[in-house]
């Protein structure tokens, strides 16, 4: 007789990767990704070597599922933003304002993002700049969808630049000393005022 994977067994399995992904994203932000062993991992996922095993094949593999994790999410915020609104400059605008505080809403995702990924391994590179990648297209494809409204604006290079201010804006923002921080609610709507008024 097959081996079936019943539904609940499917759950089970899903709750317990989401557990190693969630121990291994809390962690990497918090001491990076040279300073976290996988035995950290299991031990903060109340698990054991041989189930991480069964999801992940190494340290490395664990990072990259938790960058893709956090690149869905965010990718989603951006999304919900968009339709907030069917005028362009106020879908933008609402995408970078929702994309800057949901990152400094989730410092630790937003360091993996933003701090720890860069230049660990062409593997990693390449999901990090995946990630930024989709947030450039979702913005071209809104450029280009009202390409009237944006007659001067190279797509490409606009959606670039924005995308790169917000991750540039938030990175100095999580660098700054927790006293010494403006509300990010502040430095979002400056950030989106700056590349609203670039497009107009």
């Amino acid at each position: 007789m097959p081996y079936r994977t019943t539904e609940k067994m499917a759950a089970r399995k899903d709750a317990r990767r989401k557990s190693f992904l969630k121990a291994a994203t809390q962690l990497f932000g918090a001491h990076g990704y040279h300073d976290t062993t996988v035995p950290m991992i299991v031990a903060k996922a109340h698990s054991s070597t041989g189930s991480f095993y069964m999801y992940f094949r190494n340290k490395e593999d664990v990072f990259a599922a938790a960058l893709e994790a956090m690149g869905e999410r965010i990718l989603k915020v951006v999304q919900d933003a968009h339709s907030t609104s069917s005028e362009p400059l106020s879908q933008i605008r609402a995408a970078v304002e929702s994309l800057f505080l949901f990152l400094a809403a989730n410092p630790h995702e937003a360091r993996i993002m933003i701090v720890q990924s860069s230049g660990l391994s062409p593997r990693l590179e390449q999901v990090r700049r995946a990630i930024l990648a989709r947030h450039v297209d979702e913005l071209q494809k809104t450029m280009h969808s009202h390409r009237h409204d944006f007659t001067r604006t190279n797509h490409g290079i606009a959606a670039r630049c924005l995308v790169g201010a917000v991750f540039e804006s938030l990175y100095d923002w999580l660098e700054s000393p927790p006293s010494k921080r403006p509300p990010a609610a502040s430095v979002a709507r400056l950030v989106a005022d700056f590349n609203v008024r670039a497009l107009s």
